[in-house]
């Protein structure tokens, strides 16, 4: 795991579904399209790569096949097992991993935290919680947020 600085756990393996190893891949969350863009998963405990040979959206989650898992035996391992994405590779796919996240101004002085997304018709809303505890909704949208080097950056307010 050269390089790697840190993971986010980004599902956990549920169940075999084929005799080749084919796993169900529940995902930690809600907009989880961007795992489609991996060729490769990390085991969060052991820190070890896994490689993956193919993957389909399913009603569930995701159907997995692993490089290195060949069958229903080898994949029964991984019931359970939590596996993860670079922290640094994934920033930004998903709402959901922003949740938590400091939202900065231009300069760089903090403005608050990311509390909650809420869906509307054309955009997201942040819900973003002050120091003073109040909370501010707006736009999560290119005119208003840009993400940069990993952070989460306010360039206007409504």
């Amino acid at each position: 795991m050269k390089g790697v600085s840190s993971l986010k756990v980004v599902g956990t393996f549920s169940k075999v579904l084929k005799k080749d190893g084919s796993l169900l891949f529940k995902p930690e969350f809600k907009d989880s399209d961007f795992l489609l863009d991996f060729g490769f998963l990390y085991h969060f405990e052991f820190k070890t790569k896994w490689h993956i040979a193919s993957m389909a959206k399913i009603g569930k989650g995701f159907m997995i096949r692993l490089t290195e898992v060949k069958t229903f035996k080898e994949a029964e391992f991984l019931i359970g097992e939590k596996f993860a994405l670079p922290e640094e590779e994934i920033f930004g796919k998903s709402q959901d991993l922003m949740i938590g996240g400091t939202v900065s101004d231009k300069s760089g002085k903090p403005f608050g935290k990311i509390v909650a997304f809420t869906p509307t018709p054309t955009y997201s809303l942040a819900e973003i919680e002050k120091e003073d505890k109040s909370s501010e909704f707006i736009p999560f949208t290119e005119k208003f947020f840009r993400l940069e080097k990993g952070k989460i950056v306010l360039i206007a307010k409504p």
